[in-house]
């Protein structure tokens, strides 16, 4: 499975504000982490501030399991200095993911969260081939569209599964650009639906469509999803840009 299936693929919104005096620690942890790229200790912050509340009393509340299995996700992915950290922070995100399907079995995002937990766990365990993993996955991304027909990250995912498995497995390209389109269509400002269509027209020879979408990702002035666009995006375009440039 393509690093970008879980790396860049999964565009992780938190519409929520500033830290502000009286807010709950889910409010202030949300605050924290929506401008991570500024100071990526907020993510420390945010996912200490989370700890403490579920080891108060707030272990079975569906929010601050979520958020909490964000910050953890992305301490994975920004903050953890050896892949054995990364693994375990990944596998505490997706327990309390997994925990909050088990609160809460129609939320889609509770689903959502534990498919991309699942995904980044199995991923750096080296699971990602394996059939059982590949099930559970794709299952848990059915249940979020079933629930969530209009979830943008779900859309991703299934259009990511689609690009990257073989034929053989239920792989279809064709499939991968329509989820992608869809996303796209919901939110055109999302920038990593951009890099995951590009790499799909990588990876079928549409080379002069992939650099189309990584230009335009390139000029967007308003990313949805500013940390993710400056960290990881934008950085990603600009090297698939220079490796397909004289590709015709």
């Amino acid at each position: 499975m393509s690093p970008l299936l879980f790396g860049l693929a999964v565009v992780l919104i938190v519409a929520a504000p500033a830290s502000a005096p009286g807010q709950t620690p889910v409010e202030t942890a949300r605050g924290l982490l929506k401008q991570y790229q500024d100071d990526p200790t907020r993510i420390d912050r945010a996912r200490d501030l989370l700890e403490a509340a579920v080891a108060k009393g707030a272990g079975n509340d569906v929010p601050t399991l979520l958020t909490l299995a964000r910050a953890w996700f992305l301490y994975g992915e920004e903050r953890a200095k050896t892949d054995e950290t990364r693994v375990a922070a990944y596998a505490r995100a997706r327990d309390l993911a997994r925990r909050a399907t088990e609160l809460a079995p129609k939320d889609p995002d509770a689903h959502l969260w534990y498919a991309i937990t699942l995904g980044t766990w199995s991923q750096a365990k080296g699971l990602l081939h394996s059939a059982l993993a590949l099930r559970d996955l794709r299952k848990e991304v059915d249940v979020v569209l079933q629930l969530d027909p209009k979830n943008i990250e779900a859309h991703i995912m299934a259009g990511s599964i689609a690009r990257e498995l073989p034929l053989l497995l239920g792989g279809d390209r064709k499939e991968s650009e329509e989820q992608f389109k869809i996303a796209q269509r919901l939110d055109p400002r999302l920038t990593g639906v951009r890099l995951e269509l590009a790499q799909l027209y990588v990876n079928m020879g549409r080379y002069a469509e992939a650099r189309r979408e990584l230009q335009a990702l390139l000029a967007e002035k308003a990313p949805t999803d500013r940390p993710r666009f400056t960290l990881k995006e934008a950085p990603r375009a600009r090297q698939m840009l220079e490796a397909i440039r004289d590709k015709n």
